[in-house]
């Protein structure tokens, strides 16, 4: 292999920048990320036709990377942009660390100025419809067996509280405090960094009394007692939606339905960011687009 002592170096570094990244206390998913797109790199320099190293590393072989990962998906379109300009500020990150480390001069700012416009889109949330139909399935669920409870739990928590999949990951029962009609859930969040969360006792009085009295410990938990990660719980859902008959996947959906909830009942948007555990005001605003009606209506009201 004409790039394998190369493939090696970077194998070495990403170890190192793996390490810093746990340092700095970044999020695992962030870290998963960054190891899919850095391994994804390194297969694609070990069947590259050109030498490469660390010097000799040009824009036009980002570029080449980048439809070499639209080969191997098996794509019949491009990437999306959004995946694209996450390859390369991951790529761009992790070779300014090494830039660092070597005391080499490679032309970061030369060799990733690539420039990628992704459109605004308000992230799309739970249709009513389907929001009808999950909150009816959560209605007539019979909660006479772990399953049903734990499922129950696990979509109220997210669907009413806003929380991410990470922190529901971590979510134990002592971290439920009774406050009146509320829940006031503390828990570990985006960065490592502790928020709050809060949900009617109503929803959840009934599953939580369940965990509580057969010392289940953990929110997210299997059958036989394991906690569960991200990916169980992604297919726990899906498997629900599935079931139901609604076009969706994933945890995040869920997220988005509850601050685009928050928003439709005039929830002043410094308080839905402090809901949603958002550093900046900034990510909050994605929600705030009109919809089209709304345009419409204001459209018609200036030529009244």
């Amino acid at each position: 292999m004409n790039n394998h002592a190369f493939s090696n170096e970077i194998r070495m570094f990403w170890g190192h920048f793996k390490n810093e990244l746990k340092l700095t206390n970044k999020s695992k998913y962030t870290i998963i990320s960054y190891s899919t797109t850095i391994n994804s790199f390194i297969e694609f320099v070990e069947q590259y036709q050109k030498v490469l190293n660390f010097t000799n590393l040009k824009k036009i072989d980002i570029m080449n990377f980048l439809e070499y990962k639209n080969l191997v998906l098996e794509k019949h379109t491009e990437l999306a942009m959004s995946s694209k300009k996450l390859y390369i500020t991951h790529l761009k990150t992790f070779f300014s660390f090494i830039n660092e480390n070597l005391d080499l001069d490679i032309k970061i700012s030369t060799i990733f100025k690539i420039n990628i416009k992704i459109s605004k889109r308000t992230p799309k949330g739970v249709e009513k419809k389907d929001v009808k139909i999950l909150e009816e399935y959560l209605k007539n669920l019979k909660l006479n067996n772990f399953l049903n409870i734990r499922n129950s739990l696990l979509i109220k928590v997210l669907l009413y509280s806003g929380a991410r999949r990470g922190e529901l990951e971590v979510l134990e029962t002592k971290n439920f405090i009774k406050d009146k009609e509320l829940y006031i859930i503390n828990t570990v969040g985006k960065g490592d960094k502790e928020r709050i969360l809060y949900i009617s006792s109503t929803y959840i009085k009934e599953e939580l009394s369940y965990y509580i009295r057969n010392n289940i410990e953990y929110i997210a938990t299997t059958k036989s007692g394991k906690i569960m990660d991200g990916s169980q719980i992604y297919r726990s859902l899906n498997n629900i939606y599935k079931k139901l008959g609604i076009k969706y996947s994933g945890v995040h959906i869920l997220r988005h339905t509850f601050a685009k909830n928050m928003l439709a009942k005039d929830v002043n948007i410094v308080t839905v960011k402090e809901l949603l555990g958002h550093a900046s005001i900034q990510t909050t605003m994605i929600y705030t687009n009109p919809n089209q009606k709304e345009v419409q209506k204001a459209y018609l009201n200036t030529i009244k």
